[in-house]
């Protein structure tokens, strides 16, 4: 190799020691102190915040998945809305609902909660169909005008953007920038959902395509040190049986760049007899969310939850210890374990393995 002069073969060698981690301890450290300044943001489920995610939202990339029509989009609004209610900003991108369908969903989980009668509470539509306000009666109609007041006392930091085939990574990140440019304030991002980001390349393939949108919001949280939320899709042979790992679709970049990945099933699901369309008429509906990995935490944890559909609630109920289980798991009863030295070793590494 040809050899550099001795002053830029020093200076080279300089600034490469500098990229060792020791030359990165005062960056490290400031870092730290920054955490420190912004801490945990809650999500609004306790067991969630308090059992699992070490007190809220971090830095990083959190992608929840679960099977159509479940209540993905009103697990997040939720959690959205807690967030902007309690003095942080949020941008929401929605790819499929228009933005007012956003703000009906918040509005009719807010006629609930504070409804003396429940009769009076209001879905979605009822929110939305002006030709129904007609026929309300007066209690109705002060309960959406107390949901309206509630909601507009968060909805100032709540910032959403609708778009159908329009908003890729890109836009979300300039977006990002030009909110904190204006605001000042480092906002907490919602994506709904990943798999209809608008595509980089057209000619590439929807894996390809939605692989690039996952590891371009990684760096965005990376980069702007915010809490990231991607909505993803399951793949439909995973309906009817437990979440995993591989219910996530069409992309490997979602199971390996997400720092949470949460998925939401329907309880029951994957034992014998299990039938979706029942779990789902069910009301409330009782769901599962299930901690499939925690870059920083424990996973094979849990909690259950009640969603009451018609007015796009969620409650917070218990933890739960979670394992993945079969039809065949649920019936099969296990083998008697040897009894030997060998076998006795095993069953102690499975004690501290199995969830």
């Amino acid at each position: 190799a040809e050899e550099l002069p001795t002053a830029e073969a020093d200076a080279e060698r300089a600034a490469y020691i500098e990229t060792s981690a020791a030359a990165s301890m005062g960056a490290f450290e400031s870092s730290i102190t920054e955490r420190a300044a912004t801490g945990a943001i809650p999500t609004g489920f306790y067991n969630l915040d308090d059992k699992i995610l070490d007190g809220g939202l971090f830095e990083g990339l959190y992608v929840v998945g679960a099977i159509s029509s479940l209540g993905k989009t009103s697990f997040i609004i939720q959690i959205a809305d807690y967030i902007a209610a309690h003095g942080y900003d949020v941008l929401y991108f929605s790819l499929e609902m228009s933005k007012f369908e956003i703000m009906a969903k918040s509005l009719s989980r807010e006629t609930y909660r504070l409804a003396d009668e429940t009769r009076n509470a209001k879905t979605t539509r009822g929110i939305l169909a002006g030709a129904k306000y007609a026929g309300y009666s007066e209690p109705e109609k002060y309960l959406i005008e107390q949901a309206k007041a509630q909601y507009s006392s968060y909805a100032e930091r709540l910032f959403i953007f609708e778009g159908i085939g329009e908003i890729g990574a890109a836009q979300v990140r300039a977006a990002v920038e030009k909110h904190i440019k204006l605001t000042g304030n480092a906002p907490v991002v919602f994506i709904d959902y990943i798999q209809i980001l608008a595509p980089y390349e057209a000619k590439a393939t929807d894996k390809q395509n939605t692989d690039k949108a996952v590891l371009e919001l990684k760096r965005i949280s990376r980069d702007f040190k915010i809490p990231v939320i991607g909505v993803s899709s399951f793949n439909r042979a995973n309906y009817s049986i437990p979440v995993s790992m591989e219910s996530f679709k069409e992309s490997g970049a979602v199971e390996y760049s997400s720092d949470v990945l949460i998925g939401l099933q329907l309880e029951g699901a994957g034992t014998n007899n299990f039938n979706v369309n029942a779990a789902k008429a069910k009301e409330p509906r009782d769901i599962q969310l299930i901690v499939l990995k925690n870059r920083n935490g424990a996973t094979g944890r849990g909690i259950e939850l009640e969603y009451f559909q018609k007015f796009n609630l969620f409650k917070d109920k218990k933890i739960i210890e979670w394992r993945e289980t079969t039809p065949e798991t649920e019936t099969e009863p296990a083998a008697k374990p040897r009894r030997g030295r060998k076998a006795k070793a095993e069953e102690g590494i499975n004690e501290q393995i199995d969830f």
